[in-house]
């Protein structure tokens, strides 16, 4: 394959002029083409990616519990005594409902909101599912403010994870933008806590009103299966089921670097909790980017990517001595799935929150290793502390699954062009379920690089049986080579808004937005992005790091960026609705369907149908903006003028919080605009009143119609006319 060792050759040029740090205690060692070194990550001030761990709020009162009941016998036994598939991820945990909570109404309901000194509010509420050995929560999130404050605990003891409003929203829009819009998408996991209770404490800063929180909490995973330890430095004689013959890595210190590489990984899918390992890898640049790689079978999808935990240098305190290792650390965070691979049980992740200082990214080989190479996986057989496992790479595989609901397969032999998996047959120790997604390293000198992957396989402590990995050349020459052979890379993540259908592709390419709406980019680089519209709907402009309305916009990456795209639906986006509150003399209109059921149901005060309407459509997205509850307005203000809408985004940028101001929401409808005053043909004049209300010293409101006779009425009552905004369809 020629035109492979070629590119390899450019790699080993390009990496020779890296500068890459060797420990003091490792043997010089000059790396081969297409391989890269370890790298450990030093300590930075406040260690950015610490998940907090807060003193739960002393003011609060007692909780209000709720419990989910005792699991039927056959449901526990059918769950704890299930033998495992070869190549599926270790479940420990299962999904169940919570009744009482089931809906956005139940948990409001259950949530007793109390003051707190400093003038905002909290609620707290626990939840016990008998007999778990350990819990996450699943809440279903419609609506968050993102200066909520999530805080995870058991009322027993132990950790208080506290979670912001604004990263539980941000996962939620990785998940959405990666094309989920189910309520899996929507759902937040939170944080593991051990035992058969947890809390959930919600606190909203002064001014965000409980009514802004729409959740619900249908669900938690149980946890059967107990392989965390909340005491390091205690002996428990089996941490977890690990075989006998499995070997302690603390047993072999040349291998501490790749030790301090390799995590225990949990995870949700639907409901249900699993077991993997994984591996921080470094780039050819050291640039500290936490990228992780574990298997397919384990992290399919961005969904399930979100509810990743990872726990790092769990391992044992000295050679055998069965005690945790007391740097043993967790982070939150999930991750962002970059690329993932059936082919090669390849799942390619940089997380959310970086590792903790100590934790070293693993070197790795583009090469692919010679038949009969020594060959090392490091892992967590069973959820256990971590063990290591010393084979030989003896055929190459090409396996096909055989089942997709039990994600069974089988592999026959294969040769080097068209086998996708090593085959290693193990001189020592062996792997188990939860050692899925494990590195594979291959002993070149004094050097080990990952090669591979754990798919899985039949090996025993009686002998026979051997393993299949996923060839990490493979999958570097396909697509990780985007981020691992990089300089300095910033993430460029795109996001899609309001109710329209359309694609966003960059120019280099890396984001087809679609179906893949972040990628890494070259720190200078600039990228051009391009909105292209699907069939009945109008790409409508920008926001973020971009602006404007052009279909085409260039950013320069210098930094982490964010960009949006909005596109809205064409001509056949419905019927608007004019509402009016008369405890608030205030007017109101919508074209969402979903928002008009849920304003008539009454849920937001006694607003009132007008019996006036008029049809969205056109070519002119109307934006819609919100003030607030408190300081102001308390009202909506609707605009098809781009230079309106500009001018209120910018005072929004400018003015704080805490002052009066028109707060951006979303591009509502579509419209035509008037020119000099006058609609266009077949078309009717929307008009636009305003009650006047700065100068009164009352909240602002408007009142949109396409009927004169309802504003010259509100005019006669000192409201001012400011005549046709809009046209819409006849």
């Amino acid at each position: 394959m020629p035109g492979n060792l070629n590119f390899n050759a450019l790699i080993y040029l390009w990496v020779l002029l890296t500068i890459i740090p060797i420990p003091s205690n490792a043997q010089p060692f000059e790396p081969a083409a297409g391989r890269v070194e370890s790298f450990t990550r030093p300590a930075a001030p406040a260690d950015a990616g610490l998940p907090p761990l807060k003193p739960r709020r002393a003011s609060i009162s007692p909780p209000h519990s709720i419990s989910i009941g005792a699991i039927p016998k056959e449901k526990k036994s059918a769950e704890t005594n299930a033998e495992p598939h070869p190549g599926t991820p270790r479940k420990i945990g299962f999904g169940r409902d919570v009744p009482q909570l089931g809906s956005i109404t139940d948990t409001a309901s259950q949530l007793k909101w109390q003051n707190t000194a400093q003038g905002g509010k909290i609620a707290a509420i626990s939840i016990n599912s008998p007999q778990a050995t350990g819990i996450r929560l699943g809440i279903l999130v419609r609506r968050l403010p993102v200066a909520a404050i999530f805080r995870f605990y058991s009322q027993e003891a132990g950790a208080t994870y506290e979670i912001s409003g604004k990263e539980i929203m941000e996962g939620i829009q990785r998940n959405v933008d990666a094309g989920d819009h189910s309520d899996a998408a929507r759902t937040y996991w939170s944080p593991h806590i051990e035992g058969e209770e947890i809390t959930l404490e919600i606190e909203l800063p002064a001014g965000i009103s409980p009514d802004t929180l729409e959740i619900a909490i249908p669900s938690v995973s149980h946890f059967f299966l107990n392989t965390f330890l909340t005491a390091p430095g205690e002996k428990i004689p089996k941490i977890g089921q690990a075989a006998s013959c499995e070997i302690d890595v603390s047993c072999h210190n040349e291998w501490s670097p790749e030790s301090k590489a390799t995590a225990k990984i949990i995870f949700v899918d639907s409901g249900s909790s699993f077991l993997c390992s994984g591996t921080l890898l470094n780039d050819a640049a050291s640039s500290g980017t936490p990228y992780f790689l574990s298997a397919n079978h384990c992290i399919a999808n961005q969904t399930v990517a979100s509810t990743l935990q990872t726990f790092w240098f769990y391992r044992s305190t000295a050679c055998n001595s069965g005690s945790l290792n007391s740097e043993s650390q967790m982070r939150t965070g999930g991750a962002t799935l970059l690329y993932g691979n059936q082919a090669t049980d390849t799942s390619f992740m940089q997380l959310g929150n970086l590792p903790p200082a100590g934790a070293v990214h693993a070197g790795w080989s583009a090469i692919t290793p010679e038949l009969n190479a020594y060959v090392v996986g490091i892992h967590h057989p069973q959820g256990d502390l971590q063990k290591i496992s010393f084979g030989r790479f003896q055929s190459f595989q090409d396996c096909t699954a055989t089942n997709p609901d039990t994600e069974t397969y089988q592999c026959a032999f294969a040769n080097k062009a068209n086998g996708k998996f090593l085959d290693i047959a193990y001189t020592s120790g062996i792997t188990e379920g939860g050692s899925s997604g494990a590195g594979l390293f291959e002993m070149v000198g004094n050097a080990h690089y990952l090669v591979g992957q754990l798919r899985g396989g039949n090996p025993s402590c009686f002998g026979g049986g051997t393993d299949e990995y996923g060839r990490f050349d493979i999958a570097y020459n396909d697509a990780l080579y985007q981020w691992l052979n990089a300089g300095p890379t910033f993430l460029l993540s795109v996001s899609k808004l309001s109710n329209g259908t359309g694609a966003v592709i960059s120019s280099p390419v890396g984001i087809n937005c679609g179906t893949k709406c972040n990628a890494p980019f070259s720190q200078g680089a600039n990228v051009t992005l391009t909105a292209t519209p699907a069939s009945g709907s109008v790409f409508s402009g920008w926001g973020g790091a971009c602006s404007g309305t052009n279909a085409t916009c260039s950013v320069a990456m210098n930094s982490p960026k964010n960009v949006t795209a909005a596109f809205v639906t064409g001509s056949a986006a419905g019927t608007v609705i004019e509402y009016y509150n008369p405890d608030l003399d205030h007017y109101f209109i919508t074209a969402g369907s979903g928002e008009q059921a849920f304003v008539d149901s009454g849920a937001v005060g006694r607003w009132q149908r007008t019996g006036t309407t008029f049809m969205s459509g056109g070519n002119v997205p109307v934006c819609r903006f919100y003030g607030s509850m408190s300081p102001g307005p308390n009202s909506h203000f609707y605009t098809a003028s781009d230079d309106e809408c500009a001018q209120l985004k910018q005072l929004q940028a400018t003015t704080p919080a805490t002052q009066k101001r028109w707060n951006f929401e979303s591009l509502d409808f579509l419209t035509m605009v008037p020119i000099n005053g006058a609609c266009p043909a077949n078309t009717v004049p929307i008009y636009r009143a305003y009650n006047n209300g700065f100068s009164k010293g009352i909240d602002s409101n408007h009142r949109i119609t396409g009927d004169q006779s309802a504003i010259q009425e509100v005019v006669a009552r000192g409201w001012i006319n400011e005549n046709v905004v809009m046209c819409a369809p006849q």
